[in-house]
């Protein structure tokens, strides 16, 4: 997935219609044509694919339900302090070995998806109730198109923290994403 917002590229609202898209997407072409940008050619040719690839997913109903879940419910990137005492030497050392690949599933996540989850779960392994590989593993396996398997996962996170709005907002956009 591009890093910048498939929205922003065709400048575009995240409500917009598939009229509003097709016809963004018309405009963008005719703008970024490397025949109106000579001077700029390659640049013309970077724009136009990011524009192309941005009209795939938005026009596509299923690619772009998918793209609005993953926006929406992005990844964690840092896991939350733990705090050990001196006589808790060995689980400090596994909390150090699950963060390791906690931090190697947040790598590989934007272009890896199933190694990502790999890391996760290994992280997962390491140290259970560590809620923000838990959420990145669901992230992973939505992306996968495992569905179910991603809301044991959220519901987990939501079982360690209950108050937390974000993952119940994760829930219900999960709920809509797998509406038909």
């Amino acid at each position: 997935m591009s890093e910048q917002n498939f929205y922003e590229i065709l400048e575009v609202y995240p409500a917009a219609s598939k009229e509003e898209i097709e016809t963004a997407f018309r405009m963008l072409l005719y703008k970024y044509h490397p025949d109106h940008n000579s001077e700029r050619e390659e640049w013309s040719h970077v724009m136009t694919a990011k524009v192309v690839d941005a009209y795939q997913c938005l026009s596509d109903p299923e690619r772009r339900k998918l793209y609005n879940f993953l926006i929406y419910s992005p990844l964690k990137k840092k896991a939350g302090d733990r705090k050990f005492m001196f006589f808790q030497g060995k689980q400090k050392e596994q909390w150090q070995a699950a963060l390791l690949r906690f931090n190697a599933g947040v790598v590989l996540f934007p272009r890896q998806k199933a190694k990502a989850g790999a890391k996760f779960k290994e992280a997962i392994h390491l140290w259970p109730k560590f809620p923000e590989a838990l959420y990145n593993l669901g992230l992973c396996l939505i992306e996968l198109k495992k569905y179910d398997e991603a809301r044991s996962y959220f519901n987990q996170v939501k079982n360690l923290n209950p108050k937390e709005h974000e993952i119940r907002r994760t829930l219900r956009r999960l709920d809509e994403l797998t509406k038909k």
